[in-house]
């Protein structure tokens, strides 16, 4: 198995990855910084003239009142965050505008601002405002030289050197905003391309390793799969603190989980509120109450925030959770689109893959089945026409046993025939379920005439019908165990019993001791079956068979699940 990128976990790499996921954190920094050193400018320029003083303290309570509310609105849950964000971006480029063209110190500073302002207004209005907010910059340029800048009457060391200071703090904060948006670009690149070439290289089910390769890449508190095969039952594949497992859903939250319209589009939702945050098909951010969703969520998933995006891949459809802080950006709606395209990516590799194996194998057997009916099927056709002459020529001699003995080998000649034909069959597909007693029976029958030896199903109280593979695996165990018990215990008569239990089938060999039965001291007990054949099949497919000493006789029992995959992934 190829082993995937997993996100960081140091502190630093988590703090410049959470700068790249969204301007909130960047702005805020920048905000407090530009504050700081309007407040410290303020003081230089009225600090000096007590008729100011009470005009001084307006401002500068103005200015951190302005920061403080600018942070906490974005904490707000939509759809009052949708209404005010907007409201906060214009006054935002009012104050920083007017800085530029009437406060020369201030000016760089403020520019650093507008780039936190223009990826805002990015996120929430598209690129386009990006163009507005040029403009705007350079009619604000164009006007300088129409007023008259204020400045301080006499210019302190100190105050100058911290606006020096809490620039260079804005712009490195940019920097690492934009070295961390490379980052999340080329991880989200690398894990796409890391994710298209694992084909069908892993030993899991395919949803749990889905659920755990987007836990890793997001660092997720938690991360579920609801899914479902063309119009079967649905299923929930989750990876959290308890780690992965399988869960049944009633079908209320099913529906719950699945009904979100538009189905495409990612969207943000939190337990704190009943809405969600999504995109529209024409691109426009909007807000949807979904009260069944969110209850559905934090049912299942416990509280906190996530986002969530729509997987549909041939037959497979369904929707992924992921439990993640997201602060309603919607760069996040952005990045959940595209681990959505390189998941779609991989699951339509995948399920080529296992296509074109499916088809290589079927052309294989084809050439397989050609071949061994030139061969082994004419050779068993030309033994039973030599059985039947001899039958014949014998016909005329009082040899009864004789006789008798030659028309079960030809009997178990045209058995093995129609066995082999049924096997190599691949132009009629068997479609639907098959009663399995039906088939075991018949199993029995051939059993008898192969090793001549008796050889019984008992009586099954109810029907068990399972799928064609199902039943050709349950042949192959009880036909193999047969043979074992034959040849190692000289068994004269086999009893074989079948019973269904929740998902799995039970199925029991009793013979008799043979020739020459064990002592009773040299009974041991119970202890796994020893044939190398019957282990490496049952491993295969998830079962277990055991081999007990009875008094007189001695047991094989076998369990397999009832409904076996239909390839190992």
């Amino acid at each position: 198995m190829l082993n995937m990128p997993k996100a960081s976990s140091t502190a630093m790499d988590r703090l410049v990855l959470w700068l790249g996921r969204s301007p909130t954190l960047g702005f805020a920094v920048s905000r407090v910084a530009f504050a700081a050193a309007a407040t410290w400018q303020a003081s230089a320029m009225f600090s000096n003239d007590p008729d100011f003083a009470r005009t001084l303290s307006l401002v500068q309570a103005g200015i951190w009142f302005w920061t403080l509310i600018s942070i906490a609105h974005q904490m707000l849950t939509p759809p009052l965050a949708l209404l005010l964000r907007p409201m906060s971006l214009f006054i935002d480029i009012i104050i920083f505008l007017t800085v530029i063209v009437l406060c020369e110190p201030l000016q760089i500073a403020a520019l650093a601002c507008l780039f936190f302002v223009a990826w805002s207004a990015s996120d929430r209005f598209g690129r386009g405002s990006i163009i507005v907010l040029a403009l705007c910059l350079v009619l604000a340029f164009l006007a300088r030289g129409y007023y008259e800048s204020w400045a301080s009457s006499r210019h302190v060391a100190e105050v100058d050197r911290a606006i020096d200071g809490l620039t260079v703090l804005i712009g490195c904060t940019i920097a690492a905003a934009m070295l961390s948006m490379s980052i999340l670009e080329k991880r989200l690149i690398s894990w796409s391309e890391r994710l298209q070439a694992v084909g069908l290289s892993f030993q899991k089910s395919l949803p749990r390793f889905v659920v755990e390769q987007i836990s890793d890449l997001m660092a997720a508190r938690y991360c579920a799969l609801v899914w479902q095969m063309d119009e079967g039952a649905v299923h929930c594949e989750i990876i959290d603190a308890e780690g992965p497992r399988t869960i049944s859903l009633p079908d209320r939250q099913n529906d719950s989980l699945l009904g979100i319209t538009p189905r495409e589009a990612p969207f943000l939702y939190s337990s704190q509120t009943s809405r969600i945050l999504l995109r529209s098909r024409l691109g426009i951010l909007r807000n949807e109450k979904a009260s069944h969703l969110t209850e559905a969520v934090l049912d299942i998933m416990g509280p906190g925030q996530g986002v969530s995006f729509h997987v549909q891949t041939g037959e497979l459809r369904g929707r992924i959770f992921v439990g993640t802080r997201h602060g309603w950006s919607p760069a996040v709606l952005l990045r959940a689109l595209r681990i959505q395209e390189g998941l779609e990516l991989f699951l339509e590799r995948h399920f080529f893959f296992l296509a074109w194996r499916e088809r290589t194998f079927a052309e294989a057997r084809l050439a397989l089945s050609r071949d061994l009916h030139d061969s082994v099927l004419q050779t068993l056709a030309a033994l039973r026409v030599r059985l039947v002459t001899a039958i014949h020529g014998l016909a005329t001699i009082d040899a009864p046993h004789q006789l008798s003995e030659l028309r079960a080998m030809e009997e178990l000649v045209t058995s093995e025939q129609a066995h082999l034909r049924r096997l190599l069959n691949t132009t009629e597909s068997i479609a639907g379920n098959v009663e399995l007693g039906r088939e075991v029976e018949r199993c029995c029958r051939f059993i008898a005439l192969q090793w001549g030896i008796e050889c019984r199903l008992n009586p099954i109280d109810h029907p068990m019908t399972v799928l064609p593979e199902t039943a050709a695996e349950v042949e192959f165990l009880i036909r193999e165990a047969a043979a074992n018990a034959v040849k190692h215990a000289a068994a004269q008569h086999i009893t074989v019993s079948l019973a269904q239990a929740d998902d799995e089938i039970l199925i029991a060999l009793k013979d008799n001791p043979g020739a020459q039965p064990v002592k009773r001291e040299s009974y041991t007990g119970d202890f796994e079956l020893q044939s190398q054949s019957i282990m490496k099949r049952l491993g295969k497919i998830g079962g277990t068979a055991y081999f007990h000493n009875l008094s007189m006789n001695s047991l094989i029992s076998i369990r397999l699940p009832s409904s076996l995959p239909r390839s190992p992934t």
